[in-house]
């Protein structure tokens, strides 16, 4: 009787659901939320040299042509939409594997961005040829845009509110707002002092950034936790998927399983116009970052170590924005605050234009424009991921699955796909204009490659969030109407009967998903 008993207790399954990671450990509060939000330092972390800084460093420190950095710009981007699509989809499904039990779905990721900072110190080092440059940096991308992601999904699996998922969200973006602001002050301050034609400020930089974000990447990993798949659990999904016991079919059913989910989830309304929102923001921030630096150093005759510091005033001022952002979108519709966000960043863009073509001698009239660039840019770098955890609510409705990570999945391969296409036009341009490289700090440019500059800055930049202002002034969401979805699914999932739906629910379903309530099938008793 006890071998029995041994068997059952080290099943390889249930046994691991109480784990540290499966366990809520109070309530989610500022303190909760903060933990959660430490791993948001994975953003400057790896982004304020291996991105902010990158196409500068290799044009100007490693003699690479704007051509050449845009094949490592877009092949990494190309294999991290690959990795974006896959990295989703496997977290859901760790489950299935005994490590995924034990480690978690979520957890796991977080775990495994420790070797991916330690990665990132191979990435600013002078004086290799294309080859190196190539392969580190197209890993490093495909990486540092999509590790993340299972992280993400994190408020959707510790609680069902709305307004707690709002609170981590807000906390989320405020400790990242501060976090960033003294890694780019600091970055700042350093590379002001260093000679400026010294490559190896960027290495010493990086190794230091990497030591700080592992530390910030344990907070996360011991102070959050995650939503366990039981056995029961894990044989109503299985059944929901209709997998075949096949290996091979298996594989291809997966395969063709996915694209089909993937198909599902954007066909719902409200999802496809935060895909665009999303999508067509983070094309305009990436251009924007890709060219701030050239235009100014090039065009506004400035010092490189500027950047970090509009860096450090963004995500200063970003803490307060993002504070008052976090409240407003508890009492207004998301598309207030997109037409706002989006308003003030088309402000901006026309306000670089003028610089470009005036040059004003004095620094302050860089400052004044950034700070509608601010403005907005904290506003609509803080929308879309405070309200993406509520979402996947609406896809549980329609098919009663619960697939947040194909949902981060499809959200990251938008992102990266943009991010091709940014890079593809950016860099391109650049190279076309007659850009000149060095390899020993900036080289003086013609006035062809200054004026491509301040266009891209202004009129490229502002196209992208013409398309991200249209779509965010037509998103449906809010607060309300989630809620009322969630209690729709939770009333299902109680054993509630489809019949039994009121009119507000049915006429909400069709506003947010496009899909007629009357079609969902997969609550049919």
């Amino acid at each position: 009787m006890a071998d029995k008993n041994e068997k059952v207790l080290h099943d390889g399954w249930d046994e691991y659901q109480n784990r540290r990671i499966y366990k809520p450990r109070g309530k989610i509060g500022i303190l909760r939320s903060a933990g959660f939000g430490s791993y948001s330092f994975l953003g400057p972390a790896v982004g304020l040299i291996c991105y902010n800084y990158i196409s500068y460093f290799y044009t100007y420190f490693c003699g690479l042509t704007p051509l050449e950095v845009a094949v490592l710009l877009i092949i990494g981007r190309v294999l991290a939409s690959g990795v974006a699509l896959w990295i989703g989809h496997f977290s859901d499904s760790l489950y299935r594997f005994r490590f995924g039990r034990k480690y978690g779905r979520r957890h796991f990721f977080i775990l495994m961005t420790v070797p991916f900072l330690c990665y990132a110190m191979l990435i600013p080092i002078a004086g290799l040829n294309f080859w190196y440059y190539f392969i580190t940096y197209s890993i490093l991308l495909a990486f540092f845009n999509t590790i993340h992601l299972p992280w993400m999904t994190l408020p959707s699996e510790m609680t069902d509110s709305y307004k707690i998922r709002t609170l981590m969200g807000t906390i989320r973006t405020v400790v990242a707002a501060i976090l960033n602001t003294l890694a780019a002050f600091v970055v700042g301050q350093v590379l002001n002092q260093w000679p400026k034609n010294d490559p190896k400020i960027y290495l010493y930089l990086q190794i230091s950034l990497s030591i700080v974000g592992i530390i910030f990447t344990l907070i996360t990993y011991f102070t959050t936790w995650e939503h366990f798949v039981t056995r029961h659990e894990a044989q109503l999904m299985e059944a929901q998927r209709h997998l075949g016991n096949n290996i091979s079919a298996s594989i291809w059913t997966n395969f063709k399983e996915s694209w089909h989910e993937f198909g599902e989830i954007f066909r719902i309304k409200t999802f496809r116009k935060h895909l665009f929102i999303d999508g067509a923001d983070q094309m305009a921030g990436n251009l924007n970052g890709l060219i701030l630096t050239y235009f100014v150093v090039n065009v506004l005759g400035l010092n490189a170590s500027v950047t970090a510091y509009l860096s450090s005033l963004s995500t200063f001022m970003g803490i307060f924005i993002m504070m008052l952002a976090g409240y407003l979108l508890n009492k207004f519709a998301p598309r207030y605050m997109y037409g706002i966000a989006y308003g003030m960043a088309l402000i901006a863009c026309v306000g670089f234009g003028l610089l470009g073509f005036l040059k004003p001698a004095h620094m302050m009239w860089l400052l004044i424009i950034q700070m509608f660039s601010i403005f907005g840019g904290q506003l609509y770098g803080f929308i879309p991921g405070t309200v993406f955890p509520s979402l996947p609510v609406m896809d549980t409705l329609l098919t009663g699955q619960n697939r947040a990570g194909l949902f981060a999945s499809l959200t990251g391969a938008f992102e990266q796909g943009g991010f091709v296409v940014t890079n593809l036009l950016g860099e391109g341009i650049l190279q076309l204009s007659g850009f000149q490289s060095g390899t020993s700090g900036a080289v003086d440019q013609s006035l062809t490659v200054q004026l491509t500059l301040t266009l891209m800055i202004s009129v490229g930049v502002g196209i992208f969030f013409f398309v991200a202002l249209y779509n965010g002034l037509t998103f449906k969401a809010d607060r309300k109407k989630l809620d009322i979805i969630s209690m729709e699914v939770k009333r299902l999932q109680a054993g509630g009967k489809k019949a039994d739906a009121t009119e507000d629910v049915k006429r909400i379903t069709k506003e947010l998903t496009g899909q007629s309530y009357d079609s969902i099938t997969a609550w049919n008793k």
